[in-house]
């Protein structure tokens, strides 16, 4: 009788196994569709999990535009948002590793750049300014934000807590800001 009770044990164990595993299987892939005309360059993302696809195509005076300014990047994503009550569309870059996002009106002026910077890139007003504020900091992640002829720095940074920060070129404490 326990040899039968252990065999139906076993068998409901393996069943129970078989449709856990079944469950967490995802479904196969579809192929990667057509990419829309006027659409520029698409490529994969950093971790490499599969083609970004573009959510919305860009018209064709910001996707001109793009392409002349940068050639080289890949377009990791797009999209079309409502700024001030305009319609603007973001694309979201990546070129030598560095992510580079932008806002560009329909008819593809650009109206924000979003760069990713090497800290050590940092103006030194900007640096001496943190080193002030909160002098065992380390930056983890540095941008410079330009709109029209306004440039900011914004930096995440951890000392005791991790924050945000921001500054002007020369060094002025401003606020983040909130997308």
């Amino acid at each position: 009788m326990r040899k039968f009770w252990a065999l139906g044990t076993l068998a409901a164990f393996i069943v129970a196994a078989g449709s856990m595993l079944a469950a967490q299987q995802q479904p196969a892939a579809k192929p990667a569709a057509k990419k829309p005309a006027g659409a520029a360059q698409v490529g994969n993302d950093r971790e490499g999990a599969g083609a970004y696809t573009i959510r919305v195509q860009l018209p064709a005076p910001v996707a001109a535009a793009f392409k002349q300014a940068y050639p080289n990047a890949t377009i990791r994503g797009t999209s079309k948002e409502t700024e001030r009550g305009k319609t603007v569309y973001e694309v979201e870059s990546v070129e030598h590793g560095r992510a580079r996002d932008l806002i560009y009106a329909a008819d593809g002026q650009v109206i924000e750049l979003e760069e990713a910077i090497a800290p050590g890139s940092l103006p030194p007003a900007v640096t001496a300014s943190l080193r002030r504020l909160h002098p065992k900091a380390t930056i983890l992640v540095a941008e410079r934000m330009t709109r029209g002829a306004t440039v900011r720095y914004e930096l995440q940074v951890k000392d005791a807590t991790t924050r945000a920060l921001a500054f002007t070129p020369d060094g002025q404490l401003v606020a983040p800001e909130r997308n």
